[in-house]
């Protein structure tokens, strides 16, 4: 009878795998179930008001995803080793603001340089990014979420993916509706909200049963 070898199982491997998979979970329940605009309401306002142009959304997105990663990871590390320990929580907001600004405002910079006809096109949103209530949001989420700083990490990449794609999502979605027949009194913010809507739902689906 032909006897197979045995393959060594390594414990270290079966942990490995446990955690990237833990990772992924966060990752898309940050995007998804708990997204940070239709579930959680924050950069609601930047949802409706950067997304009539599908290449505005795009480039809005690009730059809120880049912000609001950073961003997140800099106030974490800054409250976890600088503001915790020194019993100063109550300037993180204020010191979460002016990081956030200032990495918006470098990256504005390397725009200006590089694509100055985007920054021509969507100069105001771009400024407005680093004040943005997700990206300030997410950090202040992150002070009071229990996770671990890797946990943290991984969440805010899955608020900041789910925030970049839902924003060109529905840009596209938007284009869409505005060459389909909707009835005159849903025409507008109305069918907007409505979808919207329906798409916050489907997230929460995400979630599983309640």
């Amino acid at each position: 009878m032909l006897e197979l070898p045995a393959i060594p199982i390594h414990l270290a491997d079966l942990e490995q795998a446990g955690t990237v998979t833990n990772f992924l979970s966060i990752i898309i329940a940050a995007a998804l179930a708990n997204n940070v605009v239709l579930v959680q309401f924050l950069g609601v306002s930047s949802l409706f008001a950067y997304s009539d142009r599908l290449q505005s959304a795009i480039e809005v997105a690009l730059l809120s995803f880049f912000v609001l990663f950073v961003a997140a990871l800099i106030n974490l590390l800054l409250f976890r080793f600088l503001l915790a320990p020194l019993n100063l929580e109550y300037l993180k907001l204020l010191c979460f603001v002016s990081i956030s600004s200032g990495i918006s405002g470098l990256s504005i910079h390397w725009i200006k340089q590089r694509f100055p006809l985007s920054l021509r096109r969507q100069k105001l949103a771009f400024y407005l990014i680093g004040g943005n209530s997700a990206v300030i949001g997410v950090a202040l989420i992150n002070t009071v979420s229990g996770l671990g700083i890797v946990e943290s990490a991984a969440y805010s990449l899955g608020a900041a993916l789910g925030f970049a794609l839902l924003l060109i999502a529905f840009a596209a979605l938007r284009q869409r509706l505005d060459t389909t027949e909707v009835p005159t009194p849903f025409r507008g913010a109305a069918i907007h909200l409505v979808s919207a809507g329906i798409i916050a739902m489907c997230f929460l689906g995400f979630a599983g049963p309640v």
